[in-house]
Formats: C-alpha cells, sequence, structure tokens
C-alpha cells in the first residue's frame, strides 16, 4: 500500500491477501501510509532472504529456460516504480509488447489509477484472439517456490486477471502457478 503526492492510494495484491489473513493489517498500513505511525524496524533474518533468494533463483531459471527454448521474451523493468505516472509508463511498455506479439513478457506491470500489479509473466495465445490486440491474447504464470498451489496465488494472479483483461479487452483463459519443481499447474 503506498500514498501517492497527488493522494492517490495505491493498493496491490499483495494488500489484498494480507486484508484477507488480517483486516487489522489493513488499517495498519493505512495508518503507515498516511504519516500516523512508522512501519515495525524488521529485523535481518537469513531465513527470509534465503527463501527470497531460492525464489528468485526459481524465477530466472525458469525464464532462461524460455530464451533458450527460442521464445521472444520482453523484460520490463519493475525497479523504481513509485508515482502514478512511473506505473503508466510501466504499463505502457508491457502494452506495448503485448501489440507488438512478445511470446512472453516478463515483469508485466499493470495499474488502473488504483490496483498495481506485477506478473511474473504473461504468455502469448495465438489461438485466442482479443478484440484490443488482434490475433492474439495473453494468460498469466506466476512463478513460486512452493511445491504446492496456495490460495494467496491464484488471489494475486485474480487480481492480474482482471487489470489484463482491461488491456486486452478479453479475459485470461488460464493462470499458471510453475511450482520449484517445474510443474505448471494451470487454473482456468
Amino acid at each position: 500500500m503506498q500514498l501517492a503526492a497527488d493522494g492517490t492510494l495505491i493498493v496491490s495484491a499483495t494488500d489484498l491477501v494480507g486484508y484477507l489473513a488480517c483486516d487489522h493489517l489493513a488499517t495498519l498500513e493505512l495508518g503507515r501510509v498516511q504519516g500516523r505511525w512508522d512501519k515495525p524496524i524488521r529485523r535481518d533474518d537469513p531465513t527470509i532472504a534465503l527463501i527470497q533468494e531460492k525464489g528468485d533463483l526459481h524465477e530466472a531459471d525458469y525464464l532462461a529456460a524460455l530464451r533458450a527454448s527460442g521464445l521472444r521474451v520482453v523484460e520490463i523493468p519493475k525497479e523504481d516504480l513509485r508515482t502514478p505516472d512511473q506505473l503508466r509508463g510501466a504499463q505502457d511498455r508491457t502494452l506495448a509488447a503485448m501489440h507488438d506479439g512478445a511470446d512472453v513478457i516478463f515483469q508485466a506491470t499493470f495499474f488502473d489509477g488504483r490496483w498495481r500489479g506485477h506478473a511474473d509473466f504473461l504468455f502469448k495465445r495465438a489461438d485466442r484472439p482479443s478484440p484490443s490486440l488482434g490475433a492474439w491474447s495473453y494468460d498469466i504464470a506466476d512463478t513460486k517456490l512452493a511445491r504446492s498451489v496456495k490460495s494467496g496465488a491464484i488471489l494475486h494472479m485474480c487480481v492480474y486477471a482482471t487489470l489484463l483483461e482491461d488491456l486486452q479487452d478479453t479475459a485470461p483463459e488460464w493462470l499458471d502457478v510453475i511450482t520449484c519443481d517445474g510443474v505448471r499447474h494451470p487454473h482456468r
């Protein structure tokens, strides 16, 4: 959750998952972004750092395999996306890659003015046309370090699916979770 300089409250799928886990968390986050209190200081936890590192390696390995297979992959830089204008710019780059027909879009960014999202992968579907893109559309996939699919991962991708539908004027058909064992778990 973040509060933009213009007063816009920007939320993400992570905020929604956090709210469903603990509705008080949303109150705490809102108070933080409004400057009522500071976020508690995070202590360095080597276990969390190791899990993050392993998750990043899983994602990087999957991305490398996609590139090695000959697919045309477009990467959308997502660092320093703090303002609505920066988020809109990243979404514009995502939409340009979609219009260009990239096979895979890595770190696709969505922003509708309130909700932001960053899907690990968009996969081109040449068999499903889109009113705004033409002969193709895109489905969503995320890599997860877990060995099984968690409900929070599906909820994240449902938020992304809503945002993607606005861009391509058709809903994605599949949400895929790629677990650490390399298995692709499709969800309609």
